[in-house]
């Protein structure tokens, strides 16, 4: 497995990479508070709203947030997204506080298979041009790019 290298922090990078196109963000009630404010900073979309989903046809980029355990991922608007549409998954460990402080942390082998995982499900999705690495800012977040197939 590869180790990641890390990434720029997102509050430079996000805002660089995606200036020219048109974003959305999608968060749930189980997105990280970590990153709840990183997904602020673009227009949120809502899955239950009929103008979000209208909306989604000329979206060039989908941001959301989610726990690397437990993935809830935005089905109805992946659904939605017009071939070629880049989606960028920002996933969040668990906290283990205590495993930390005992020094008992995953092996960093745990954590590429947790990472690689994530990459194989989008793969199995039909997405393409799959990229991933783990951010300095906020630190430990795992960043997932991939293209609608």
């Amino acid at each position: 497995m590869d180790v990641h290298l890390p990434c720029p922090p997102l509050h430079e990078w996000l805002p660089a990479r995606f200036a020219e196109g048109r974003v959305g963000a999608w968060s749930s009630a189980r997105t990280p508070r970590r990153l709840r404010a990183t997904l602020a900073e673009w227009p949120r979309l809502d899955a239950d709203e009929p103008a979000a989903l209208a909306e989604l046809d000329a979206l060039d980029v989908l941001i959301f947030g989610l726990r690397l355990e437990r993935p809830e991922l935005p089905e109805s608007l992946l659904a939605r997204l017009r071939p070629g549409a880049l989606v960028v998954e920002l996933a969040l460990p668990r906290p283990r506080a205590l495993r930390r402080l005992l020094g008992l942390e995953p092996p960093p082998a745990a954590r590429a298979a947790r990472a690689q995982a994530r990459t194989l499900d989008w793969l199995g999705r039909g997405h393409h041009g799959v990229e991933q690495w783990e951010c300095v800012e906020p630190a430990r977040v795992l960043v997932t790019l991939s293209r609608r197939g």
